[in-house]
């Protein structure tokens, strides 16, 4: 495993691609001039600035990416996204997201990274959503709590939509694929009244199956999901008024049959794992989440600074029933969140002084209930019912002061208050008698938090920025939101992170790129206070620590060729683990879902011809070994991902594309748990996926 000595070794190796990569680009430009890489604007610090100005690691995808390598969710990200780790736990509700060795692992409805769609929170269930109308993708690495505020350890990631306008297009896109896959999408924008009322539409119909085989119903296609959705947004702008406001509205429905699993040793496995004499009629995956999101936001322009008012609502309904073992498990959910924030935010250039300064409020409740029916027995083995609700309020203000034309000095501070409450009844079955014993119990917690970020940036010329950053994040104290015993009722702490992060930054003509290694400790884990997923509670179980480097560089050679590379190094271990019921000797362990490298090389070409325009792609992603679990038993070895793309233009706005992702078919398993007597079960990776789509745009 790499040290932070080791990693001195590959941060001289990525200085030097960018470098001699930047020398290439000016020869290159001498002899063949190739198009210079565009100037990039992010939202990132919650005012809009130049991406070559943010003292931090940000990585943007722009809406063309996201066409070319097919990404029509967030998990498809990860194919684009560098040093992301993002899979299913097993089930669309619990995605898990790894970045810099900061992970979800067990603690599936707290997760360490939080999507953001146009600057709001997502709940932890929707995470794992449809992109509908998205511009770009930005995300941030590292701790983003000053900002952000809870669950954004790892980072945050924020999918942004294009702006409604006066310029009316329509853009459609079909598609067919692997094992009946179907894909039909649209997106149109229409002005209502020219410089007032303008109105954007975006439809996603994505059914994607899977390719597990039921042995008891039959069924094939198992593990996949099919989603149906959409979201309409309208702008009012008067024209040359100082003052916007948008509403949006929209509605995601996923089906899907998951929580299906083979096992462990062999990920390779079409069959379904059942158990011996398993019913049919209890034999069955499904799963069908529908979320409804409005949101509604206003702006102002006052001279040198906008003020903004935004609120966000979202409901979640949850069907959810699955075999597990001897037992069929349903587990029905009710989530309700609204959200608030008011910001004033500096913009303009020629400033000697930027800042962002807010209010924020953010209220979830959950209901869920659930039930283990054992068939064997016409028992339930668990039932219960239980309701949590949480409130976290804060104030934050973030100043960057540009002290000369080369250095900013910045810093933030964040005082949050979080509050959660709990309620929960039921009765587990007492398998020597076959009597049931109740349970229940009822707690509530509340914290204090102050978070604070400070960074030092330093443009060296005009190529390139160098900065060093210190920022905090947490997860708040809580409660189990899927309590089985009285254990439950017992809060678990806050969780704590502290980044130490050194980086530069390069836009020179045909290249940019970034570097940085860091250092992330994080105190008081919250993780299952066992090593068997569903059979503990959620307690602070130790500390860890993550080293690593990561960098990336894009190098448009030629006019027609670009070409991506990314590495990530990183060493992610248990420097304190206190758990006697689960795992007593977890020290030093690794951490879960935390390789030690991956890598990411892509070459997109645009080439013209006599018959149109065409745009190949291949990309390779590699993941290094890992584990899955805090026990470092279940282990991931490395291996590789190849995905390849052919687009067809013969005309403008039309467009014929083939594609293959994981082109050599490659068996490796994305999650993994510890079953206890059942044994350990894996979730494989989707096969090989070949399609088409046909696209319009007018």
């Amino acid at each position: 495993m790499p040290t932070i000595h080791a990693v001195r070794a590959p941060l001289a190796l990525a200085l030097g691609l960018a470098l001699s990569s930047t020398a290439l680009a000016e020869s290159t430009t001498l002899d063949a001039p190739a198009t210079d890489l565009p100037s990039v604007v992010v939202s990132a610090s919650k005012r809009e600035q130049s991406l070559a100005s943010v003292d931090g690691s940000v990585y943007v995808i722009e809406r063309s990416q996201l066409q070319a390598a097919q990404v029509h969710d967030t998990l498809d990200l990860a194919r684009l996204l560098p040093g992301v780790q993002a899979s299913s736990s097993g089930s669309l509700l619990f995605p898990i997201f790894s970045v810099r060795g900061i992970t979800s692992a067990q603690d599936f409805y707290n997760p360490a990274l939080t999507v953001y769609v146009d600057g709001i929170p997502q709940l932890p269930v929707f995470a794992s959503q449809a992109l509908l109308g998205a511009e770009r993708v930005e995300l941030l690495k590292g701790p983003q709590g000053t900002l952000y505020g809870k669950s954004a350890q790892g980072g945050i990631i924020n999918v942004i939509s294009a702006p409604a306008d006066d310029t009316a297009h329509l853009r459609l896109r079909a598609g067919v694929s692997s094992r009946g896959g179907e894909l039909l999408q649209v997106d149109a924008n229409a002005p209502l009244k020219a410089d007032l009322l303008q109105a954007d539409i975006a439809l996603l119909h994505n059914d994607a199956p899977g390719d597990l085989h039921n042995p008891v119903t039959g069924q094939d296609h198992q593990g996949g999901t099919k989603t149906d959705a959409g979201k309409l947004r309208l702008r009012l702008a008067p024209g040359g008024a100082a003052w916007s406001a948008d509403a949006t509205f929209a509605r995601d429905c996923s089906t899907s049959s998951q929580d299906a699993y083979v096992p462990f040793d062999d990920p390779g496995a079409g069959d379904i794992f059942l158990s011996p004499g398993t019913p049919a009629e209890y034999a069955g995956f499904h799963q069908r989440r529908c979320g409804n999101s409005s949101s509604l936001g206003v702006r102002m322009d006052i001279g040198q600074w906008q003020l903004s008012a935004t609120g966000g609502w979202q409901t979640i309904d949850i069907e959810r029933s699955f075999a597990s073992g001897p037992y069929f498990s349903v587990q029905p959910e009710q989530w309700r969140q609204n959200t608030q924030e008011l910001r004033l935010a500096s913009q303009g250039t020629d400033r000697a002084w930027d800042g962002v300064f807010g209010l924020y409020r953010q209220d979830s409740t959950q209901a869920r209930d659930y039930r283990n029916f054992l068939p064997m027995y016409g028992v339930d083995a668990v039932q219960s019912h239980s309701d949590n609700h949480s409130v976290g309020q804060a104030a934050y203000a973030d100043v960057t002061w540009h002290m000369t034309p080369r250095w900013d000095l910045s810093g933030g501070l964040r005082a949050s208050r979080d509050r959660a409450c709990a309620q929960f009844n039921g009765y587990a079955l007492d398998f020597s008698a076959l009597q049931p014993l109740p349970f229940a119990g009822s707690a509530r917690t509340e914290g204090d938090h102050v978070l604070g970020r400070v960074a030092l940036g330093f443009q060296a010329s005009d190529a390139w920025r160098l900065y060093a950053r210190v920022s905090q994040g947490y997860k708040p104290g809580g409660f189990n939101l899927a309590p089985t015993s009285l254990a439950d009722a017992e809060a678990y702490g806050r969780e704590r992170s502290t980044s130490l992060e050194l980086g530069a930054r390069v836009q020179a003509g045909t290249v940019s790129g970034s570097v940085a290694v860091y250092q992330i400790d994080l105190r008081d884990a919250q993780l299952y206070s066992t090593n068997e997923v569903s059979y503990g509670h959620l307690a602070n179980v130790g500390d860890t620590r993550s080293r690593g480097l990561d960098a990336d560089v894009q190098w448009q050679f030629v006019p027609q060729w670009r070409l991506s590379a990314a590495v990530q190094f990183n060493d992610a271990t248990f420097r304190r683990y206190a758990d006697p019921i689960g795992c007593g000797d977890c020290q030093g362990n690794d951490v879960p879902f935390a390789p030690s490298f991956s890598g990411d090389l892509a070459l997109e070409g645009t080439l013209d011809s006599g018959i149109g325009q065409w745009r190949p792609r291949l990309a390779v992603r590699h993941m290094g070994s890992h584990y899955f679990d805090t026990a470092n038993l279940l282990h991931q070895s490395a291996y590789s991902v190849v995905d390849a793309s052919l687009a067809w233009q013969p005309r403008a706005g039309w467009e014929v594309a083939v594609y293959a992702h994981n082109l050599g078919d490659r068996h490796y398993r994305t999650y993994a748990f510890n079953g206890g007597p059942l044994g350990y079960y894996a979730q494989p990776a989707l096969g090989r996926t070949v399609g088409m789509t046909l696209g319009l745009e007018f």
